[in-house]
């Protein structure tokens, strides 16, 4: 059975099975079943009585599944009991490609975490299992005798089958373990009873060589919190960021000892599934004076950077300023170096007075430095705790390059001497004007394109977007709007971190920008979501365009570190003919709501399609494959 091809297991060939009953999983009354030889699904249409142990035969046919060939059974009879069978030891690596699915099989790890969660509709413990320096979900359905809170950082052998899933194309997206008795869950090393109890590590000794996957214990003075998200520590000249779902208030000063797992941030590590409890109080600790050309520097052939996740005070003039969804963004200089500064907006905050540009500023707050693709320092942010933390030292100037060439030209016919100091002048103007005009299109282009993807961000392209339409209506042409969405991006950021979600988000950017014409336009929408404004495409070549279109940026594949997978995308167009015939334009809003009802109607008959617009009303969908059998 395992070994038959989708092709072949849809053919429903006759089926007959002797085994034992290894987890149910709770979806109508299915069942996975192991005999001396493999283990495989069991989707059923008899009515049975089934439980986990019985030893039952069964008769139906072969089934594709939804990642790998399944049981259709119409008959199911329990001949006894059975015990379970062995339970092989696997690494993560033992999953990868989905091998091991339906396979009673046993894992060793480390519990990061425990929260209840849902399968099915029936309650289930759900366990962050790390091991191999990666993790897996363990979904125990007997938890009763459980304490959740003790149990995480306990090293824990565990059996249970092997669930893996599948993409629209049957390819392998993860695997979790379901464990369906407690009695398949086996504590080899409790953790502390209380976390608290070990001495605290040096805050710049956390991660470094040899620590294992355990929780460890930092203590420092806050500098910052985000209730419910994260808190900043500090000690000395070394800092940290501690995730933590804790609602408790902690203000600066405050002197706290904190528990988490080591993980990597973006430069330095961090501690996840923190918990964290108040020691004492003092004093806010001194922010520590930085040059900008100080943060990142070059040393032993590698750019260093000693003060991230530290709290310091950077002076810079201000370039630009804007807000960007829920963050004030401010764009600033200190010689030769850029920065930027980020300030979180409470929405009950009283809106901040507006400062000049060219203002020189004064700013307290945590640095957090970011990587290039080679992990290597390029940039840093300056995260500012409330508007307080922005100090205007010295307002910009009213004196503008403008104002000044015009009293130049007042005094240009007062004498030779005024003539060549004008000429001396004039040049000096002209040489700023230069750097200003070359910073202003550096900073323009930061403003108008997304950081992560190099494309325009969802401000700019949306004002590309008016221009096109006055374009399709100015020279009578179509504007063709799609809106595409890179399937299931939630499932890549669980399985292969956020990190190995940005590489998927940079790979569909580059296949999808090198699909358009160069008087088209493309940005990043928001999200995994992306807009592509195409004008005078024929109504006889759209659903070509679109296909081929589609066929360059699905089925895309992705490297990350050591992870390789594949990524698609659906997408939602709508087609504007009225430029060609004259007739107006539909406004920006209407097309974008044609265009997500389209790219809407994509992913819930499928994914991996082309939907356009005008075919919805009529239930046909110009699509590369047939939508999915579900």
């Amino acid at each position: 059975m395992r070994n038959l091809t989708a092709e072949q297991a849809g053919r429903l060939l006759p089926v007959k099975l002797e085994g034992v009953v290894t987890a149910m999983p709770g979806y109508r009354n299915s069942f996975f079943l192991q005999d001396a030889t493999a283990g495989i699904s069991v989707d059923r249409t008899d009515s049975a009585e089934v439980r986990v142990g019985d030893r039952v035969e069964l008769t139906g046919t072969s089934a594709p599944g939804l990642f790998a060939p399944i049981v259709l059974a119409s008959y199911v009879r329990v001949i006894g009991q059975g015990p379970p069978p062995f339970a092989p030891r696997m690494t993560l690596g033992d999953l990868f490609g989905g091998l091991q699915d339906s396979q009673w099989i046993e894992l060793k790890g480390v519990v990061h975490s425990a929260r209840m969660s849902d399968l099915f509709g029936r309650p289930t413990l759900l366990l962050v299992l790390a091991l191999d320096g990666n993790s897996v979900n363990l979904l125990i359905q007997d938890f009763s005798s459980i304490d959740r809170d003790r149990i995480i950082d306990s090293v824990v052998r565990v059996k249970g089958v092997c669930a893996s899933s599948g993409n629209e194309k049957r390819q392998f997206v993860g695997s979790v373990l379901l464990v369906p008795n407690r009695e398949d869950l086996y504590i080899e090393r409790e953790a502390p009873r209380d976390p608290y109890a070990e001495a605290a590590k040096p805050l710049r000794d956390v991660l470094r060589f040899g620590q294992w996957q355990h929780r460890v214990k930092v203590a420092g003075t806050v500098t910052y919190q985000i209730p419910g998200q994260a808190l900043y520590l500090q000690e000395e000249n070394d800092g940290i960021r501690v995730q933590s779902q804790s609602s408790e208030v902690v203000v600066p000063g405050t002197r706290v000892e904190a528990v988490g797992f080591p993980a990597m941030s973006e430069y330095a590590p961090e501690l996840e599934n923190g918990l964290f409890r108040i020691t004492g109080h003092g004093p806010p600790p001194t922010p520590l004076p930085v040059n900008a050309s100080d943060v990142i520097t070059w040393r032993d052939g590698a750019n260093r950077a000693a003060y991230d996740q530290q709290l310091v005070v950077i002076q810079g003039s201000l370039v630009e300023d804007e807000i960007q969804g829920d963050r004030h963004v401010l764009i600033l200089r200190q010689g030769n170096t850029i920065f930027q500064a980020q300030l979180v907006l409470a929405p009950t905050a009283p809106k901040m007075r507006p400062i000049l540009d060219g203002s020189l500023l004064s700013l307290t707050g945590i640095c957090t430095i970011q990587v290039g693709s080679t992990l290597n320092p390029i940039s840093f942010t300056i995260l500012l705790r409330s508007p307080q933390d922005i100090v205007v030292l010295q307002p910009g100037p009213w004196w503008t390059p403008n104002r000044a060439i015009t009293f130049v030209s007042v005094l240009a016919g007062m004498t030779v001497l005024v003539l060549i100091w004008v000429a001396l002048l004039r040049h000096r103007v002209e040489q700023q004007t230069r750097e200003i005009r070359e910073s202003e299109a550096r900073f323009r282009y930061l403003s108008e394109h997304d950081s992560l993807t190099g494309l325009l961000n969802r401000r700019a392209i949306m004002t590309d977007f008016d221009k096109q339409l006055v374009l399709g209506s100015r020279e009578k042409k179509t504007v063709t709007v799609v809106l595409a969405d890179i399937d299931q991006f939630k499932l890549i950021n669980d399985i292969h971190g956020h990190l190995g979600g940005d590489a998927a988000l940079r790979r569909f950017a580059e296949a999808a920008s090198g699909s358009v014409r160069p008087y088209d336009s493309i940005g990043r929408y928001g999200g995994e979501e992306f807009l592509m404004v195409l004008i005078g495409i024929e109504t006889a070549d759209l659903e070509d365009r679109l296909r081929t279109l589609h066929s360059h940026i699905s089925d895309l594949g992705v490297r990350y570190l050591e992870d390789e997978f594949r990524i698609t995308c659906s997408l939602g167009a709508v087609f504007l003919p009225e430029g060609h015939t004259g007739e107006p334009m539909p406004d920006q809003e209407d097309a974008l709501a044609a265009a997500d009802e389209a790219l809407y109607y994509a992913k819930k008959t499928g994914r991996n399609r082309v939907v356009l617009h005008s075919a919805i009303q009529h239930n046909q969908t110009p699509s590369n494959k047939p939508p999915h059998p579900e």
